[in-house]
């Protein structure tokens, strides 16, 4: 009798090991995915403005006084080191977390610390690339705000991710 309860009993833990292994893999792959999308979408923005030129692009496509540009170009400037910086940290946490999954025995701790840190960075993107815009909105007349929105929404995907610069992409197979 004790052994038939025993029996029950392991197979029970069995199969709430293996459900608990297959869900984590599920979510493993699931946010694998969504990272994969999202760097897509900055890859693949609808509308691509090179670093360099894009202040002259807002120059052109808004018809920015000289003291705009200014402005612009420092907006620019500072969203960019910001974004890449962002960027970046990102890239170097979906490496770690590829490399605790890899081990013997992943920490989940670990893991979770690190899903929470893409998150906080996610949030903290956004916040900069909404910064960005007011901060550019609100150096446009009415004519130019309009326009500056257009152009903001032909650059936004659906995720609302924005084509950061490319740097000249000299590092195109780094990705």
């Amino acid at each position: 009798m004790a052994d038939r309860n025993t029996y029950r009993i392991l197979i029970w833990v069995i199969v709430i090991l293996v459900a608990t292994n297959l869900s984590m893999g599920i979510s493993f792959v699931y946010h694998k995915q969504q990272d994969k999308r999202f760097m897509e979408q900055l890859e693949e923005a609808a509308i691509k403005v090179p670093s360099e030129q894009r202040t002259r692009f807002f120059r052109e496509q808004l018809d920015l006084r000289f003291d705009q540009m200014d402005t612009f170009r420092k907006l620019n400037r500072n969203f960019n080191q910001t974004a890449w910086r962002i960027v970046h940290q990102l890239e170097d946490l979906r490496a770690n977390m590829v490399r605790e999954l890899g081990k013997e025995k992943p920490s989940e701790k670990t893991l979770d610390s690190i899903s929470k840190h893409i998150g906080e960075l996610h949030t903290q993107l956004k916040k900069e690339t909404i910064d960005y815009y007011l901060k550019m909105k609100a150096e446009c007349n009415e004519e130019q705000q309009q326009k500056l929105n257009e152009i903001f929404i032909s650059m936004l995907k659906k995720n609302e991710d924005v084509k950061l610069p490319e740097f000249g992409r000299r590092n195109k197979n780094r990705h």
